[in-house]
């Protein structure tokens, strides 16, 4: 009879939506940088730079290891985004066999391939090389990081949505970066901002969220931060420096003003982050760069059958914003289209 009652009284009352991590922030340390356990078999897990270079140009680059359920071979691979580049957008993808994936806790030096690979704990010392040529276009990227901030990690990072679960930590939230950029051949010496985090769900991003919004501001504080958007409310959380320290930005409540095209999606005019015990955030979207669907070196019978499996179609859509108090912001936004 207990059995039976606590079987109906779970069917019955709310199924808790998000439980995020307790306690406050914390120093990240090497095993938040190192890959996690991949926990399921649609596990999935990425490691995130915004860079924005003086010269206009911003890039988002990221690392990846990706786990199909049995649809296809797990594999790992990167893909670079590139937008104002000269006037001009660019993306590349690559994709190797899972055991290409390479991490050295000690060296702090994560590998998919020779040519592409981060190295070093920061705030210490960081290096990011990526060096790739596809579809006779070549791309190399190699940057040397200094003047990092130390991570940070809302408790062990770990949230509970429904079906699965998501972790988050920030390891960059802002550098100097120096180095060299070159598409095509076409070398410039390079300087600029840096921001990396780390993401995983044990679920599909098509199962567990209908938006992600990530935010950087490239100058003036030290703030940003990922957050997970479905009809069931928000999640994830950000970092923010006030007096010298960062805080937590817990969000209790996210809401699109406006709403305007971008790529064919609507999508907000600007965000209004609402956070427990920290003054609100408005992101105004200043210019729209770059959108993309991860679908989009596939061919129509391939889309069609990642779409059906999956459950939906993720995009990519990227670009510049403008906090209320006029600091700059890249932007990074994924968008789940069913």
């Amino acid at each position: 009879m207990i059995r039976f009652v606590s079987t109906f009284l779970a069917l019955v009352l709310p199924i808790p939506v998000f439980s995020g991590p307790a306690g406050g922030l914390r120093p990240d340390v090497i095993a938040d940088l190192a890959p996690h356990p991949a926990s399921s078999k649609s596990y999935n897990e990425f490691w995130t730079y915004q860079i924005q270079f003086t010269n206009g140009t911003q890039l988002q680059l990221n690392f990846s290891r990706i786990n199909f359920d049995g649809f296809k071979d797990p594999v790992c691979g990167s893909d670079l985004a590139v937008m104002g580049f000269k006037g001009r957008n660019y993306f590349v993808a690559r994709e190797y066999p899972l055991k290409n994936f390479v991490f050295d806790p000690v060296k702090a030096r994560l590998s998919v391939h020779e040519n592409i690979f981060f190295q070093g704990k920061p705030p210490a010392e960081h290096r990011l090389f990526f060096s790739t040529a596809k579809k006779n276009q070549t791309f190399l990227l190699d940057l040397n990081f200094t003047e990092m901030s130390a991570g940070a990690v809302w408790g062990d990072g770990i949230f509970n949505l429904r079906g699965g679960k998501a972790g988050l930590f920030f390891h960059i939230p802002k550098s100097k970066v120096r180095g060299r950029f070159a598409v095509n051949g076409d070398t410039l010496a390079v300087e600029g901002f840096a921001w990396l985090d780390h993401t995983y769900l044990t679920e599909f991003a098509t199962k567990v969220m209908d938006v992600g919004y990530r935010y950087v501001l490239s100058a003036g504080r030290v703030e940003g931060g990922y957050f997970i958007q479905n009809k069931d409310g928000v999640s994830g959380y950000g970092i923010r420096e006030e007096n010298e320290h960062l805080t937590l930005l817990h969000p209790s409540d996210l809401k699109s003003i406006d709403r305007s095209s971008w790529g064919g999606y609507s999508m907000p005019k600007a965000l209004g982050f609402s956070f427990t015990d920290a003054s609100p955030t408005q992101i105004s979207r200043k210019e729209d760069r770059q959108c993309i669907s991860a679908f989009h070196e596939l061919n129509w019978f391939e889309k069609k059958g990642a779409k059906f499996f999956l459950g939906g179609e993720i995009v990519g859509l990227r670009g510049l914003g403008q906090t209320q108090d006029s600091l700059p912001a890249l932007l990074s936004f994924t968008l789940i289209r069913h």
